[in-house]
């Protein structure tokens, strides 16, 4: 029975083969902008937990203020932390390591063409690479606290297009008009905001550039302590140094995990907005089914008058239409499935080409989920048509022109 109405139905596709390839277009196109979307999204979200995974989960960032930015906030404020409150810190009972980081923006250039960079000063008697960016050094070693106006530079300016020759150990960079020789470069991270950094001793960072205090203050909780509580305790300690009230301060405190979810939360509400908008698609899509349905169901109401004459029940009738739109939906995902996978693959590679480290992540779940609701789309679609052909009567079908 089951195979007749699956016959019958693809009568439509035979007949009709404009128009209902016009049908599939509104399915195909929602389905493939949802799928490439989701996997792309997805594939982002996994790059966000790989960078918190590499970089440690026993890592607490103070920030002045109350931005939770990240280095992005730290780079627009223009508060800083002191001396005094890296001290504080540093007496907390569970924190193992905490230095202060200096950061800016700055011109960065070889024998040719310049870029732009952020300059990051640190003091490697208080943290090492490791600890600091979950990386060592691929080339070269790592900086010492007497260096002087040597520089460690990210992966990318060896092993990426930073400048047009690859920056080696004991080249020399010009940064903020000063001469620095390079004496290491740092292992991959996978992203290019740690990838194309360059680091230098923090006392000739203020020499440098003229700067005082830390736009963030990086600490280590020690093993066996929970991040969460040492944070707890750094807050309370930074906030009865200063003599501010509970829920009144003027810094902020942000574990690890906290940051992962402030980062997941801004990745969730951008897959949200963008297969929301995705999902009109669907929804045109799915008018053109009904469309296409109610066009069917008139053109053969002599054919539904005729199979009800010689016995075919309501039911029957609701089955062939169904199962007709049902199919305009699941061709439709077919297609658009594959067009996804493959636009979220083409991104991939263009991003890999750029150094992003974003991998598109399409699981069975999202292909057979997206399958099943372009069909049920169909079906939803064709429901109220098919209803209406079922409900006619046989005599007026007959007489109808």
């Amino acid at each position: 029975m089951f195979s007749e109405y699956f016959n019958l139905a693809l009568r439509t596709f035979k007949h009709k083969p404009i128009r209902s390839w016009l049908t599939i277009i509104g399915i195909f196109i929602g389905i493939a902008a949802v799928v490439a979307l989701i996997s792309l999204g997805q594939g982002l979200q996994d790059a966000v937990n790989k960078q918190f995974e590499m970089l440690g989960t026993n890592k607490i960032t103070i920030y002045p203020g109350q931005s939770s930015l990240g280095v992005i906030g730290a780079l627009a404020g223009s508060e800083r932390l002191s001396d005094r409150d890296l001290s504080k810190i540093q007496s907390v009972k569970g924190v193992n390591k905490a230095t202060g980081i200096a950061l800016t923006i700055a011109k960065v250039q070889d024998k040719g063409k310049p870029t732009y960079a952020i300059i990051t000063g640190y003091e490697p008697n208080e943290i090492n690479m490791k600890d600091f960016m979950g990386a060592t050094a691929k080339d070269g070693r790592e900086l010492k606290s007497n260096d002087g106006y040597k520089v460690m530079v990210g992966y990318d300016f060896k092993y990426g297009d930073v400048f047009e020759k690859p920056v080696e150990v004991g080249d020399k960079l010009t940064i903020a008009g000063k001469t620095f020789t390079v004496v290491g470069v740092v292992d991959k991270i996978g992203n290019p905001g740690f990838d194309r950094r360059v680091y230098i001793v923090r006392d000739v960072y203020y020499e440098v550039f003229k700067q005082e205090g830390y736009p963030m203050i990086l600490a280590i909780s020690k093993d066996g302590y929970d991040p969460a509580a040492v944070a707890a305790d750094i807050k309370e300690k930074l906030r009865k140094d200063r003599g501010l009230e509970k829920g009144k301060e003027n810094f902020s405190v942000v574990t690890s995990d906290q940051m992962k979810k402030i980062a997941s939360n801004i990745v969730g509400i951008i897959q949200i907005i963008v297969v929301g908008i995705a999902a009109i698609s669907l929804l045109v899509g799915g008018i053109g089914i009904m469309n296409t349905m109610y066009t069917s169901v008139l053109e053969r109401t002599r054919e539904i008058g005729i199979m009800k004459a010689v016995g075919a029940r309501n039911n029957d009738i609701t089955m062939i239409f169904l199962i007709e739109s049902g199919l305009l939906g699941l061709i439709g995902g077919i297609l658009g499935v594959t067009a996804g996978v493959g636009a979220a693959v083409l991104v991939e590679y263009i991003a890999s080409l750029y150094n992003l480290g974003l991998k598109a992540s399409y699981g069975i779940e999202l292909i057979v989920g997206s399958l099943v609701f372009a069909f049920l789309v169909g079906c939803i679609s064709g429901l109220v048509p098919a209803l209406q052909a079922a409900k006619m009567k046989p005599a007026e079908s007959l007489r109808y022109e």
